[in-house]
């Protein structure tokens, strides 16, 4: 009872002025989650962290951490509140955790404020996109909300992403955030305010520009044939096991309705067969026969089971059939989902695996509860061969990995196929915030990719972002399109996420210097008042 009380009193303190600071830092935080929404809201991105910089600018140490853990709470929870629908202790998981890395940039601004005002503005912009690289490092990797994907229906805006990396963009988005709460400052000069303003809108004016310049007027089609196949399958029945014929027959004929094209590749969504290829000859049978029915490769999505170290694994993986009904090539998914496809660390901490919770969690299996899955990570990325090209697949979360996806076309491959079943998620933002970033990978390295999902949505990009052929939600249907074969490496794809290493390098020294000064401190050899 005491922890409950604890965190009501963090939810609702007794000091009415905490109070209204929290309550306005809420309002923001669900403002900065809304510029991620489908349509025009992307806008808000640019004035979202205005009021909280200036209101962590006045903090003292002790309110900047919990501030800054209430800030970062309450937008995870309005950015990820979707997740609850797969698995409620994934969602709250994540929310609680991945709330700390916007704690450590705030608290950082906040300590080099008080020191250094200038310093700790012009750190901010560096201190957040450090933050958002780093959250592609670890297994307890959520790289979701970087800001940079609000912008992901300005085409015009997000062009400059080819350059220099989502995280190039989230570094711009909060330097105008920084020079406006300068334009609010009282404090200073007028001219100084003014100069903070022209420089904002100078940004937002570069970049529409740049990306007016860059985009062609006149979009050249598509040349290499593919098909992308939507079964929306409901989930009871996808998983059910008297029903999974039913998931062959619908791809089986989605197929066959394109059967005439000259289609160099069929792609179903993830999981689309629910079975273990690996084991399940009824399952190879089938899926093989679709494949010389049609007399063209397919992709399909599915799970696989090998040995690891004396224990049986579970695999989340695309599987290539060849024209003659013989697998022709397979990958397992690399990059999962924590505290949904797998407990992070797995191996390290295995008390968290799926398994050993149900054993001493009764409650679980009692009413059900919708825990994070066991599945194991992929060792290595893979290229799927066809006769005249190779491609790369990202299956579902992989797509929010931005090196990951730039090491995969370094690596040889010509289009990009992303493959998922985001059915789990209904109409939720998440679908879509989903689609933006898988666009959002396309710009970066100007290639062209197919997203195959089980219910939606599904569509083929350019490499200027633009969806060139789509399906509706939930249709069942298949998508006859067409992809161009990358010819050419943008500045991105040459040189990588220069703004996103630099800028964790730069949180990392920082982190480093505070802590060594903090030691100094404790010893008595270093005084503050210097």
């Amino acid at each position: 009872m005491g922890a409950l009380r604890a965190i009501g009193r963090f939810f609702l303190p007794d000091d009415v002025a905490v109070r209204k600071r929290r309550l306005e830092l809420m309002i923001w935080a669900f403002l900065l989650s809304l510029s991620f929404y489908p349509g025009w809201f992307g806008f808000l991105a640019w004035i979202a962290l205005v009021r909280p910089i200036i209101i962590f600018s006045r903090l003292d140490r002790r309110s900047a951490f919990t501030s800054g853990y209430f800030f970062g709470f309450f937008f995870n929870l309005f950015s990820l509140y979707w997740v609850a629908l797969v698995t409620p202790p994934g969602m709250l998981a994540a929310v609680v955790i991945v709330a700390f890395y916007y704690t450590i940039v705030l608290v950082i601004f906040n300590h080099l404020y008080r020191w250094r005002a200038t310093i700790g503005l012009i750190a901010l912009p560096f201190l957040w996109v450090g933050m958002e690289y780093w959250r592609t490092l670890t297994e307890f990797a959520f790289p979701w909300s970087d800001l940079g994907y609000s912008q992901a229906y300005y085409l015009v805006i997000l062009q400059i992403v080819s350059v220099i990396s989502v995280h190039g963009l989230t570094l711009l988005i909060v330097a105008v955030n920084v020079l406006l709460a300068l334009v609010l400052q009282a404090s200073l000069s007028p001219e100084r305010r003014l100069t903070a303003g022209f420089a904002a809108l100078a940004v937002i004016v570069g970049l529409s520009a740049y990306g007016w310049i860059v985009m062609p007027a006149y979009p050249l089609p598509g040349t290499y044939n593919v098909t992308l196949l939507q079964g929306s399958v409901p989930l009871d029945v996808k998983w059910a096991r008297e029903l999974r014929e039913r998931n062959y027959v619908i791809y089986d004929s989605l197929a066959q309705t394109v059967a005439d094209s000259a289609t160099n590749l069929y792609i179903w969504p993830e999981t689309s067969a629910p079975c273990y290829v690996s084991h399940d000859a009824y399952c190879r049978q089938r899926l093989g026969g679709i494949a010389v029915r049609s007399n063209t490769p397919h992709l399909v999505g599915a799970l696989r089971a090998a040995p690891i170290d004396g224990e049986q694994r579970h695999f989340n993986a695309a599987y290539q059939f060849g024209p003659d009904g013989r697998v022709t090539g397979e990958y397992s998914k690399i990059k999962l989902v924590p505290f949904s496809e797998q407990s992070p660390y797995q191996d390290q901490l295995p008390f968290l695996r799926q398994k050993v919770l149900r054993e001493y969690l009764t409650f679980i299996e009692t009413y059900d509860v919708q825990w994070w899955s066991d599945f194991y990570p992929g060792d290595s990325i893979h290229l799927f061969q066809l006769p005249d090209t190779e491609y790369g697949v990202l299956i579902c979360f992989e797509c929010a990995f931005p090196e990951y996806t730039r090491k995969m076309i370094n690596r040889g491959a010509r289009f990009l196929v992303g493959i998922t079943n985001d059915t789990w998620f209904g109409q939720s933002v998440g679908i879509y915030m989903h689609a933006r970033i898988f666009i959002t990978r396309a710009v970066e390295n100007r290639i062209w990719m197919a997203r195959a999902a089980n219910s939606g949505l599904t569509f083929i990009v350019d490499g200027y972002g633009r969806i060139r052929q789509e399906l509706p939600l939930d249709a069942v249907d298949a998508l006859p399109g067409s992809v161009n074969l990358l010819s050419g490496r943008s500045v991105y794809t040459r040189y990588g996420d220069v703004a996103g290493l630099a800028s964790f390098l730069i949180l990392v020294s920082t982190i480093g210097i505070l802590v060594i000064i903090w030691l100094l401190q404790k010893i008595g050899i270093y005084s503050q008042s210097r």
